[in-house]
């Protein structure tokens, strides 16, 4: 088998929407791969059957955490380096074949256009996701003894500005609860530690509805609970591509964030978005993505719903 070494990113939507490349480039090449990614993302390459190492990266001050990764990897001479990240230590090592991903074009193309240019047959590389039977058994203990339709909620993303009004969610649900696709269903909601009190005041808003919160699991055994469901509706995050990944059809909810570079992708895949362009909710003097409220305003709970209907259609 020849050796890859896969330079893959920290955050867990930019990594689920690699390991489609990552497959194809193990099967083209027959490899097997080191992998060198964030914390938030290794759980994802654990169940890669063509994955054999992970190196974690552990960001430290002026860059040094780059100088422990090429300690692990200096001695060996790889086959393949794909590099996701534009980093210097690749040039400091052996390769036969160098693929380097481009970041001139990272503003006007959808990441996964971006990264067919490194797949040998130059096509779209869409995400996958492995779950293995100790996700699937943890998953179906947080299901209980529920039998389902599943309604993935996933009302959290890394910056305020993304987040759609929770009241706006709530809503939601009570109108598709009662949808013939979704009756005598159960709504999953979703999101990363840390996230626990956007879910907390959502469950207070719909008593009435049988809810499971499932905020701050494990991304494996969530992954399995996304792919046991019916649908996932969720703002732009890394659980939303997730989502695409398992295959269930899944609509994103995007304002400031660029639905164009960062779309869900799949035949069971749409967006629905604000009625502002992102540069117009960005370009504000006081915005600032660590500091900004929600900018999801003018998306309407009747937007998403038919976006919902559109959605089940299509996915049939």
């Amino acid at each position: 088998m020849k050796k890859l070494l896969f330079i893959g990113n920290t955050r867990l939507g930019d990594a689920v929407m690699s390991m489609g490349l990552l497959d194809c480039l193990c099967n083209y090449y027959k490899a097997d791969a080191t992998v060198v990614c964030g914390k938030v993302a290794k759980s994802i390459f654990v169940p890669c059957p063509f994955v054999n190492k992970i190196i974690v990266l552990n960001k430290k001050k002026y860059s040094l955490h780059w100088l422990e990764v090429w300690k692990e990897i200096k001695n060996k001479k790889w086959d393949i380096i794909c590099d996701l990240r534009g980093t210097p230590i690749i040039w400091l090592i052996f390769a036969k074949k160098r693929l380097i991903l481009s970041s001139t074009d990272s503003k006007f193309k959808h990441r996964l256009e971006r990264l067919s240019k490194l797949n040998p047959d130059g096509s779209i590389p869409f995400p996958k996701v492995w779950i293995d039977e100790n996700a699937y058994n943890k998953a179906r203990s947080y299901l209980g003894n529920k039998k389902g339709p599943f309604i993935v909620i996933a009302p959290t993303a890394n910056w305020a500005a993304k987040i759609w009004n929770v009241e706006k969610f709530a809503k939601l649900i009570r109108i598709i609860i009662n949808y013939d696709s979704f009756k005598n269903g159960t709504v999953l909601i979703v999101g990363g530690p840390g996230e626990e009190s956007i879910g907390i005041k959502l469950i207070k808003l719909i008593k009435e509805i049988d809810v499971i919160n499932l905020i701050g699991k494990p991304i494996m055994p969530t992954a399995g609970v996304i792919s046991l469901s019916k649908i996932f509706i969720g703002n732009d995050s890394g659980l939303m591509h997730l989502s695409a990944a398992t295959g269930i059809p899944t609509l994103g909810l995007f304002g400031p964030t660029d639905d164009k570079l960062y779309a869900p992708t799949g035949k069971k895949c749409m967006v629905v978005r604000t009625t502002e362009t992102p540069s117009k909710l960005m370009n504000s003097p006081s915005f600032n993505h660590r500091t900004s409220g929600s900018l999801m305003d003018s998306l309407s709970v009747s937007m998403v719903e038919k976006a919902i209907t559109q959605l089940l259609k299509k996915s049939h």
